[in-house]
């Protein structure tokens, strides 16, 4: 009977509300079934503990049997790491409409875009809000060299240089790290303060942020520092 649901296509991942499941070729239906797992996971996550939910929860929620999930996912861990994958991709996504818009004429204007990106996503989804890129299962979920930050700065960086790449002054990796959990740290805080973030707490993010990232290689931020360092 799961199977047999009509959907009413949310997230961007179902048909039009009158096409049945199982009408739809094969390699549709699991499209429309991972997203639909997706989904509710980050649902779940945000009204209850991770820990607390379950792979039980989430098929049910999904709409699908146990067995449907667990071919597409071993366990609660990979589904989060998939919903982070998502999230990231959705997320650099808009960033990059963003920056090839061409409203944002340099790079401090585009670290200021990503900013107001993140948030809006956050008052969008409940469950990018918590699961954001993955921190809430694993900091190492989409990256097993690296956290999770460092591979979203990583992803940033690459961007800011093939948009901005001519211009002085552009961030590392390394101070995009710091920016991001900045950020993170400080958007958290703004969603605990108001459930649509306090807008006073997140202004004040995007000018440390810029304060940061101007002076991180004046400072040597971006150098490594410490024993060991070379």
């Amino acid at each position: 009977m799961l199977e047999d649901e009509r959907l009413a296509g949310g997230g961007g991942t179902g048909p039009a509300p009158d096409v049945p499941l199982r009408k739809l070729p094969a390699a549709e239906r699991n499209v429309i079934r991972v997203g639909r797992i997706l989904d509710a996971a980050g649902q779940l996550v945000a009204e209850r503990d991770y820990a607390k939910v379950t792979t039980s929860h989430v098929a049910l929620r999904a709409g699908v049997s146990p067995g449907v999930l667990y071919q597409f996912f071993a366990d609660k861990r990979e589904i989060m790491r998939a919903l982070a994958a998502r999230n990231l991709d959705r997320y650099l996504a808009r960033v990059e409409d963003a920056v090839r818009s061409g409203g944002l004429d340099d790079w401090l204007a585009t670290a200021d875009a990503a900013v107001d990106l993140f948030v809006a996503m956050c008052r969008e989804d409940p469950g990018f809000l918590v699961v954001r890129f993955g921190d809430v299962a694993d900091v190492h979920l989409l990256d097993a060299n690296g956290d999770n930050d460092s591979h979203l700065a990583g992803r940033l960086a690459a961007l800011l240089a093939a948009e901005h790449g001519d211009r002085p002054g552009l961030p590392t990796e390394r101070s995009l790290v710091i920016a991001i959990k900045v950020a993170d740290a400080l958007v958290k805080h703004a969603f605990s303060v108001h459930p649509q973030g306090d807008q006073a707490i997140i202004q004040h993010a995007k000018e440390l942020i810029r304060m940061h990232l101007e002076l991180a290689g004046r400072d040597g931020v971006d150098r490594p520092s410490g024993p060991g360092a070379g």
